[in-house]
């Protein structure tokens, strides 16, 4: 009796690769992925209508994905107007997703050092979806309660952060926000020109900083640097901020000093790609 052989396996990196199925997924999350992304590029709250025209699917089955998406915190719905716009949750993981960034996660600890070296307040910021958004608060001496706090946005005119990242910042629409942000918050008297403000900015890339009296509120002083990575582009602001009677905004006093040499560090640790020791 002959015994029939049993064929020998075939092996190659094709089969092998033929053979592996693709990972199985749940469908409805990442149908609720799409949605999510549509709310991050429209950059304004959208209608239930707007949502089913771009995605293709009915209004009522949105709907019904809105609703749980709604329950997680990933969106919310304003009670009046009934747009969607990203929730308490989207924020949360958009923050942390900029503190996991090398670069932003390296300056936390040298910004704690800073603030109480010179015992005086410092942010963190890093360009976000909406602009210059703080990362990092820290407030060594009494509390200034100036209401700035981590997920804060920047404005691009009325703030030395935002000033830097203007005088700084590669990006496609910056003129559209800095035309919009012109005169938002102050009067019609007082508003700068779009020639007054590129000066002003000409000047911060001239001294590598910018400092402002009664800048981000009335009241409080600050001066604000950039940190580049190393490809030269902008990463980070670091400010300095504190009451005006007691902070001092010469550009070569010893507030401005420390700031740079802080800043300056940062971006050459960045392009040399050796990390500070944590």
């Amino acid at each position: 009796m002959v015994t029939k052989q049993p064929a020998k396996e075939q092996h190659s990196e094709g089969s092998d690769t033929n053979a592996r199925k693709e990972q199985r997924g749940i469908q409805s999350m990442e149908v609720g992925g799409r949605f999510l992304e549509y709310l991050a590029d429209a950059g304004q709250p959208v209608t239930l209508a707007e949502l089913s025209a771009q995605s293709g699917i009915p209004a009522n089955q949105v709907f019904t994905y809105m609703v749980s998406l709604l329950r997680t915190g990933l969106v919310k719905r304003d009670p009046v107007t009934s747009r969607f716009e990203p929730g308490p949750l989207s924020l949360r993981l958009g923050l942390h997703a900029l503190r996991m960034v090398p670069a932003v996660r390296h300056a936390m600890r040298p910004s704690s050092e800073l603030a109480t070296r010179v015992g005086q307040s410092v942010l963190l910021a890093a360009w976000g979806d909406r602009g210059p958004t703080v990362l990092q608060s820290i407030e060594p001496a009494a509390s200034l309660h100036a209401g700035i706090h981590v997920g804060t946005v920047m404005s691009l005119v009325h703030s030395t952060t935002g000033r830097v990242f203007a005088a700084h910042k590669q990006t496609a629409n910056l003129k559209d926000l800095v035309k919009a942000d012109i005169g938002a918050q102050t009067p019609e008297g007082d508003r700068l020109t779009i020639e007054q403000f590129e000066n002003v900015l000409a000047d911060i890339r001239k001294r590598g900083l910018a400092r402002g009296e009664g800048m981000p509120i009335p009241g409080i002083n600050s001066i604000s640097a950039p940190v580049f990575d190393g490809s030269g582009d902008i990463v980070l602001v670091l400010t300095l901020f504190g009451v005006a009677g007691t902070f001092d905004v010469a550009w070569k006093g010893e507030l401005a000093t420390s700031l740079l040499a802080t800043t300056r560090l940062l971006t050459e640790q960045n392009a040399s790609g050796i990390a500070p020791t944590e």
